[in-house]
């Protein structure tokens, strides 16, 4: 889930990826908060990338 949040990805769009109720995602998106100590998608996004869980694209 903290992939597809890094590459853009609505809590809509990831509840379709994953096959979710979207109101699911947004419950997995405010642990994820916590378990981060991240107070917003873009803090936890800034995590994924300082901890190698994402890299960016080089196209």
């Amino acid at each position: 889930m903290l992939r597809l949040m890094a590459r853009g990805a609505s809590n809509r769009e990831i509840a379709d990826r994953l096959v979710l109720a979207e109101t699911t995602v947004k419950t997995h998106v405010g642990t994820l908060f916590t378990k981060l100590g991240a107070r917003d998608r873009a803090a936890a996004i800034v995590y994924a990338y300082d901890a190698g869980i994402v890299r960016p694209h080089n196209p």
